[in-house]
């Protein structure tokens, strides 16, 4: 019999062997870890709640719940994001004990929240998008919100244009509000307040206008302490070309694959937004982002709705996830204005 219960530190191993060894199956398996402590990473960003699976001594299965403010039909609300689903592949057919972890994930979290959950998966994962839209009796409801891309840029490809400086500690009230506006627009996207902000321990910076006041924000946040994209394997022929394939990058000065069993060296350009009208433009604010960054790859999430889209393409030539974004609900499914979904992917 399978139980579920709120996972401790004594879980540590087992959770991070969970995450190492069920990654993604592609042509490049990518794994999100948690190295070298999983709990290192938790309550970042709102209130991690993770839940690990057991089939007697055996761990088989887990999750993270994470209870965090974000924008939802242009107004703040606490809503929980499903994150870190990790089942042992023995068990991945048995719909009953998805069913038993699914009510585990709706009571390990905040009951005065919104009521619903969202998640993402990768949108070439058409196997479990297929499972979890097939509305099995006893799970809940998986209802297509959007899609959202997770855009890898080439450092080199940056620009130095003196437009980002370090946030002064005055500033966090007036850069909140700044970011707020401006995610209200956007469902999904975080609602940011001075303590959450700390919690980060991301690098934020402004760009101020000729008035000394903040016109963007953004935060530059390295998690490679405490959580790291890790290239697991390669398909063929992708594994024998692989180092061919860095050759061209190179040359055309494109994001190269790391070896099988390595991270991806990358920052996240976290919480940008912009008062358009005082701001230099999305790609100048982009190009000074990569000039700060101090890894090779700095990684954006952006709505597949959004028309900055294509000129962030077409200048920084980034290598694309594309990830499909669900409400997920046992009761009617929250109805969405049609605002653009783009959560933030630095905090998921």
């Amino acid at each position: 019999m399978i139980r579920f219960a709120p996972a401790t530190p004594d879980d540590d191993s087992q959770l991070r062997a969970l995450l190492r060894e069920n990654g993604m199956a592609s042509w490049v398996t990518m794994a999100v870890e948690r190295e070298p402590s999983f709990f290192a990473g938790m309550n970042r960003f709102g209130v991690d709640h993770a839940v690990i699976a057991r089939d007697g001594d055996r761990a088989v299965g887990m999750f993270v719940r994470s209870d965090h403010p974000v924008h939802w039909n242009g107004h703040p609300a606490r809503t929980g994001y499903l994150g870190a689903l990790r089942i042992d592949a023995a068990y991945r057919r048995r719909v009953g004990a998805l069913r038993e972890g699914y009510r585990a994930a709706f009571a390990a979290g905040d009951a005065s929240g919104s009521g619903f959950c969202y998640t993402c998966v990768a949108s070439e994962n058409r196997a479990a998008r297929r499972l979890l839209e097939a509305h099995l009796k006893g799970l809940p409801q998986y209802i297509q919100a959007g899609e959202v891309i997770a855009l890898a840029m080439p450092r080199i490809r940056g620009r130095a244009l003196g437009l980002w400086h370090p946030m002064h500690p005055d500033e966090g009230a007036a850069v909140c509000a700044l970011h707020n506006a401006a995610a209200a627009a956007r469902q999904f996207a975080p609602v940011l307040d001075p303590t959450t902000m700390t919690a980060t321990g991301a690098e934020f910076h402004v760009c101020r206008d000729s008035a000394g006041k903040p016109a963007a924000c953004m935060a530059l946040w390295n998690q490679h302490a405490y959580k790291q994209v890790v290239a697991r394997a390669y398909r063929q022929p992708l594994a024998t070309l692989r180092p061919l394939y860095n050759l061209f990058a190179g040359a055309c000065r494109k994001v190269t694959l790391p070896r099988p069993g390595q991270p991806v060296e990358q920052t996240y350009l976290a919480f940008l937004a912009a008062d358009k009208k005082r701001a230099p433009t999305l790609s100048e604010l982009i190009a000074d982002a990569l000039a700060k960054c101090s890894t090779a790859v700095l990684t954006l999430g952006v709505s597949a709705s959004d028309p900055g889209f294509p000129e962030i393409v077409a200048r920084f030539r980034p290598s694309s996830y594309r990830m499909t974004v669900y409400t997920v609900a046992y009761s009617d499914p929250p109805r969405l204005d049609g605002r653009p979904v783009q959560p933030e992917i630095a905090v998921l």
